[in-house]
């Protein structure tokens, strides 16, 4: 969408340059403490975040099998997840803190700059019917996921799971920023 403000991209761009400016201002001494509403620490919620991120990717090309294949294949897909979610939840936190531990803020920030450099080269080179390409989601695994989400939605999830655990975050030097427009796409 050149030439015109696009919410979609700005609220991706943001994610990466918001992050970005929380890794090189938090304090050593805070990143290990507590954060508000989760069982992670700042560090650990900082990898969930760029998780996220990764979660946006892989989903993209995801998404892009299941809607060659019949609806009944991401409906079955999703019903076999959804009945693992107490899994999935337990397997997410570990994620968390097993990342929170192995990687530094220097790697942290370079894969998000990069999935975030991926992620907008498939939107930018994508055609509407590539962002309309889309499949059943468990809604079970994330508050912001409905039952059926095309890339679009995807990419419309992104900032708003990003937003929702940057709130969480209990860091005294968080930027006071905010997405250009979170629930606008």
């Amino acid at each position: 969408m050149s030439g015109s403000f696009d919410p979609v991209r700005a609220n991706l761009e943001w994610i990466a340059r918001d992050y970005a400016s929380i890794l090189v201002t938090a304090r050593a001494g805070e990143l290990d403490l507590p954060t508000n509403g989760t069982r992670w620490t700042n560090r650990q919620l900082l990898f969930h975040m760029l998780l996220g991120q990764r979660i946006t990717w892989m989903v993209i090309g995801v998404m892009g099998v299941f809607a060659r294949l019949p609806p009944s294949a991401s409906r079955a897909w999703a019903s076999g997840m959804a009945a693992t979610t107490p899994l999935y939840h337990r397997l997410n936190w570990l994620g968390g803190v097993l990342g929170g531990r192995l990687f530094t803020l220097p790697r942290m920030r370079r894969q998000m700059d990069a999935l975030t450099a991926r992620i907008l080269d498939f939107y930018d080179q994508a055609a509407p019917a590539d962002l309309a390409r889309g499949m059943t989601i468990p809604p079970s695994w994330d508050p912001y996921f409905t039952d059926s989400m095309d890339r679009t939605g995807l990419l419309a999830w992104a900032p708003q799971h990003y937003q929702h655990h940057r709130r969480q975050l209990t860091l005294s030097t968080l930027p006071n920023t905010e997405p250009p427009h979170l629930f606008d796409v």
